[in-house]
């Protein structure tokens, strides 16, 4: 019976001052570079992208196999992604230069409003030597007064990883962000120039 009572108290001992896990350690994408400093075009507004359920987690996804998804438990984005990624968008068409404004009201002065979700950010382990960041992302824009859906388009890139590490992770889906920045600023610019001039003319035809 003492032997027991040593054994919980060593336990319990063990628990209170020893049992601490790893810090969790936070990890986010690098900052668009600005490409421009002059600003015109229309105003745009964007919201946070929704996630796929499987995303829709801080902590960072990692796969194996096509069939099998983990996390990784001590290693988290500093935000949701849905968040952590509209977030990215927002600074990359401020900094283009080719918008009046971005922002978040996203009322009757913008020309359109830039959502959609995220259908992927993920590492995956090919192999024990090649390690690639993936995203996959489906973004639209829709009119800020009915609601309607004017373009949508699908956005997927991977990236090699350097080190296979979470912060080789951020640096790999920062590269690959930046490739869909580029080509999502130029494509969005124009829609949302398109509705705000049909809007114009249909507002003078009245």
């Amino acid at each position: 019976m003492r032997t027991l009572v040593v054994v919980l108290l060593a336990v319990l001992t063990f628990a209170a001052c020893g049992g601490n896990g790893p810090d969790t350690r936070y990890y986010q994408l690098a900052e668009p570079k600005p490409v421009a400093s002059q600003r015109g075009g229309v105003a745009l507004g964007i919201e946070p992208l929704a996630t796929d359920t499987a995303y829709d987690d801080e902590r960072i996804v990692y796969r194996v196999t096509p069939y099998r998804l983990d996390y990784y438990n001590y290693h988290h984005w500093s935000s949701a992604p849905g968040a952590m990624i509209a977030n990215y968008l927002e600074h990359a068409l401020e900094h283009s230069g080719r918008f009046s404004s971005v922002t978040r009201e996203a009322g009757a002065g913008v020309a359109a409003v830039l959502g959609g979700r995220v259908i992927a950010i993920e590492e995956i382990d090919q192999s024990k030597t090649r390690w690639v960041g993936h995203i996959t992302l489906e973004l639209t824009l829709t009119d800020p007064t009915s609601g309607k859906l004017i373009w949508s388009e699908q956005y997927d890139e991977t990236e090699p990883l350097a080190v296979q590490s979470p912060e080789g992770l951020a640096r790999a889906l920062s590269t690959a962000l930046d490739r869909i920045a580029t080509r999502v600023v130029p494509a969005v610019s124009v829609v949302a120039a398109d509705q705000a001039k049909t809007r114009e003319t249909t507002a003078n035809r009245r």
